[in-house]
């Protein structure tokens, strides 16, 4: 993930948070900042803006070890320990871990005498805007004002470029491509996948039957793998397959509405043309009772009989020659279908042309087309796509072995797993990738590196900040 995108995630995150709380208070003229270093004050909306992050992160860590969590009972809240500590407390602590962490790099920028290019100065103008135009109300109501939240959005280009002046090349801590190497060897899966749906086309789980069909067509897959043909064929291969499968579904459905519209038209035709014959009868009727009542009768009789006999005729004919033009149509059809999409046996194919073809074109914009980079996956973090699938790609699956069929009943699926060396990513060691992947390695150094230019900064905090601004005065 880029840097930007890395900026954009947290402040997506953060909102994410506010959009849950509105705090009780707004600032105090004493207590419009929280820290000072050196000269420089830190506007306490910043303090603010990590206390959300934190009161949402601790809400989240709670509301996983208790899904029943009533997190609105604030006494209830107020009893709870995160990592030995009661929520206030872990809070504040870690919000107070991040000012000063804020107030550090901002002088360690100016002391190295970086600077913010041009192009960055617009990025952080742009961002600020945007995402100003979406929240502000939700920040304001925090006691964030615009000014604060474009300084934590400048703070994290200020956070990259003191970060590179350390880690970054030529810097003093270095990092070589034969570390970055064994960090994404021990920590991600470069990977392929075919998932198999294990649900019909509304999300209802498959029957024993129809869910043995699906285990069977994903062996099939994987002995292709297996084989060595190549897992982008095969992936078209299956996206062809589904394609296929849903224009059979929606042919079969658009028949069957069509049969039913067939038959509700013939039923009116009926009607109508019964009702033309009534009139009919009834006109003539009317005529023949002035002149002569035995007429009536014989002239209304030769009327119907003759006016029904003549409808009957034409609608049979009118429905055979339907029938017949709707079934050639769908003879040539099927077999047009068929012969695009299924190979002699009558399987899903891709011709090598086109396949070729395509997957020259993919390569040009894309090298690393169909591949998903795994981070490996924690109680705490999570899994990526699921905890079967994420553990699989780490445990089960070998670089360059066979693909291996993993179970998953969290996304109700069977994927067809191949894993490749994620080495080969070059993307990794350079440019934006390359340092993001520098700043999650070195993450926990630089920021006690960061803790200890504070303590030698001697950054301190305004006291009656930190107890005006209770985590428990954020109203869910």
């Amino acid at each position: 993930m880029s840097f930007n995108k890395n900026i954009s995630r947290k402040i997506l995150a953060a909102a994410t948070a506010l959009t849950m709380v509105f705090a009780g208070t707004a600032c105090g003229e004493s207590t419009s900042w929280v820290a000072k270093c050196q000269d420089e004050k830190v506007n306490s909306g910043i303090f603010i803006y990590y206390q959300t992050q934190a009161m949402s992160e601790a809400t989240s860590r709670l509301v996983k070890d208790n899904s029943e969590l009533d997190t609105s009972d604030t006494k209830l809240m107020k009893t709870l320990s995160i990592d030995g500590k009661d929520v206030t407390q872990w809070v504040n602590e870690k919000a107070t871990k991040q000012v000063k962490e804020y107030a550090a790099v901002n002088e360690k920028f100016d002391e190295l005498g970086l600077e913010l290019s041009a192009d960055d100065i617009s990025k952080i103008k742009s961002m600020s805007e945007s995402f100003w135009g979406y929240y502000s109300g939700m920040y304001e109501q925090n006691g964030i004002g615009e000014d604060s939240f474009r300084k934590i959005v400048e703070y994290d280009y200020k956070k990259e470029k003191v970060f590179l002046h350390y880690y970054g090349e030529g810097g003093e801590k270095e990092c070589d491509d034969a570390q970055i190497a064994a960090y994404l060897e021990g920590n991600y899966s470069r990977v392929k996948y075919i998932k198999f749906d294990l649900t019909d086309s509304e999300g209802n789980a498959l029957d024993n039957d129809a869910k043995a069909e699906v285990k069977k067509l994903a062996e099939e897959y994987k002995k292709k793998a297996d084989s060595g043909k190549n897992f982008d064929d095969l992936i078209k291969e299956y996206d062809d397959y589904k394609a296929k499968k849903a224009e059979e579904a929606a042919a079969e459905t658009a028949e069957v509405t069509g049969e039913a519209a067939a038959a509700e038209a013939v039923t009116g035709t009926e009607a109508e043309t019964t009702g033309d014959v009534t009139s009919a009868e009834e006109s003539a009727v009317t005529t023949a009772v002035s002149e002569d009542e035995a007429a009536v009768t014989e002239t209304s009789d030769e009327t119907a009989e003759g006016s029904e006999g003549e409808v009957t005729s034409a609608e049979t004919s009118e429905e055979e020659t339907s029938s017949e033009t709707t079934e050639a149509a769908s003879e040539d059809e099927d077999a047009a279908v068929t012969s695009a999409v299924t190979d002699e046996n009558g399987e899903p194919a891709v011709t090598e042309e086109a396949s070729e073809e395509k997957t020259e074109e993919a390569e040009e914009t894309d090298p690393y087309q169909n591949e998903y980079v795994l981070k490996k996956g924690s109680e705490e973090d999570g899994y990526n796509p699921s905890e079967a699938v994420n553990k699989a790609a780490f445990n089960d699956c070998v670089v360059g072995g066979p693909a291996v069929i993993v179970e998953d009943t969290e996304n109700n699926g069977l994927y067809l797993v191949q894993r490749l060396d994620v080495v080969e990513r070059e993307d990794y060691f350079e440019g934006e990738k390359r340092t993001s992947t520098l700043m999650e390695m070195f993450k926990d150094e630089f920021s006690n590196m960061a803790s200890e230019w504070a303590d030698s900064y001697g950054v301190t905090f305004n006291d009656a900040s930190l107890k005006r601004y209770d985590p428990f005065k954020i109203k869910y």
